[in-house]
């Protein structure tokens, strides 16, 4: 009975050495599915110089420059960690994560002028905004845009903002107009609503164009009880449809292009922190301090600063609307809150493209709750 309990050990131990012996050497020869040998393409001497230096000798930062992703760059410092730096091009395809498609664009971007590279990643930030909206927006009708409204719909209310751009980007936007507006939480006849809606697409303020938030659509069920049934409104679906399609209306005849859009739902909670897991929180606070800041403080001047500082994605409040705002009930101020920031961050991730409000929202891989209807 010793006599097995030991052989049984000793081949234990000669298996665990013989694993940790091969996990240091490498394999034969890369493989793909169909079993015959992959080949990167033909590169010059020079060339392989060229990448191999730029991989052995670049740290992990600033390999991220070229076209690989974090993931790949930090299996790529644990290979060498453990088997030294690549001594010829094949050996990448070693490291796991690292296939001859992956290998081919990394060696490529290796190779390209560092102009080319910039402007390759120039054009990929841009790329970035064009989710943001539905539909997109193209950039000569991005540059015509002068003013926007932004229109917040709830259940028994609707509130909106008004925002003009400036001429230059040492001004700040200025807040035009806003408004709150009660709309009956009873149940309406539809020839009630529309008459409801015509009102209040007359108020609504003439812009460029309009901004709404995506809203939620109502998803085919087996079950018309379900949660995701109930959490669509349709009063206020109906509402929505119409005021969207008064807006439209305003569009000059003739015109194509729409002056409608609709932002992906809560990035402007995103951006301006106001989501708590899936719950907005208040963003009162946020507004009384944008109304806070010296350029919207009649007794100084902006003229001496506005030449050295950037405020064109700041926004100025006439003493008039922040009356007027002062003066409103907190569940108003709170429509009224939404209804502006929704604007200003259509206008900060759209039409300004400012590269610290798109980092803003994009730097979580996590994707945006979209499940939940937000109130």
């Amino acid at each position: 009975m010793l006599t097995s309990f030991n052989i049984k050990r000793a081949l234990f131990a000669l298996s665990a050495n013989y694993v940790r012996q091969i996990s240091n050497q490498l394999p034969a020869a890369p493989l793909n599915d169909g079993e015959q040998s992959v080949q990167l393409p033909r590169y010059t001497e020079d060339q392989q110089n060229r990448i191999l230096d730029a991989i052995n000798e670049n740290s992990a930062e600033q390999l991220l420059n070229y076209d690989i992703t974090k993931a790949r760059v930090s299996k790529l410092n644990n290979w060498k960690a453990r088997n030294g730096p690549l001594r010829q091009l094949d050996d990448i395809l070693y490291v796991e994560g690292f296939g001859l498609k992956a290998a081919t664009k990394f060696y490529k971007s290796l190779l390209e002028p560092a102009s080319s590279r910039q402007n390759s990643n120039k054009n990929q930030k841009a790329a970035r905004t064009a989710p943001f909206i539905t539909p997109p927006l193209d950039e000569q009708q991005r540059q015509g845009i002068q003013s926007s409204v932004g229109v917040r719909i709830g259940v028994t209310s609707v509130s909106w903002a008004r925002l003009e751009l400036p001429d230059t980007k040492y001004a700040p936007c200025v807040l035009s107009h806003w408004q709150h507006h009660e709309v009956n939480d009873k149940k309406l006849h539809l020839v009630e609503l529309v008459r409801r809606c015509l009102y209040v697409a007359h108020q609504i303020p003439e812009a460029d164009c309009y901004v709404l938030e995506n809203p939620q659509m109502a998803q085919a069920s087996s079950n018309p009880g379900s949660i995701d049934q109930q959490n669509v409104n349709i009063q206020k679906a109906q509402f929505t449809a119409m005021l969207s399609y008064a807006l439209m209306a305003r569009s000059i005849p003739g015109e194509t292009k729409t002056s409608l859009f609709y932002l992906r739902r809560f990035l402007t909670a995103r951006l301006f922190n106001h989501l708590v897991g899936t719950e907005r929180v208040s963003s009162e606070d946020t507004i009384l301090g944008m109304m806070r800041t010296y350029y919207n403080m009649e007794e100084q001047s902006v003229e001496e600063d506005k030449e050295q500082i950037n405020l064109c994605k700041e926004v100025q409040f006439p003493s008039d609307l922040r009356s007027m705002y002062s003066r409103m009930e907190r569940y108003q101020r709170e429509m009224l809150s939404q209804a502006f920031l929704l604007n200003l961050a259509f206008v900060r991730l759209v039409l300004l493209q400012d590269p610290a409000s798109i980092e803003c929202v994009s730097r979580n891989s996590k994707k945006l709750p979209i499940d939940q209807d937000l109130e």
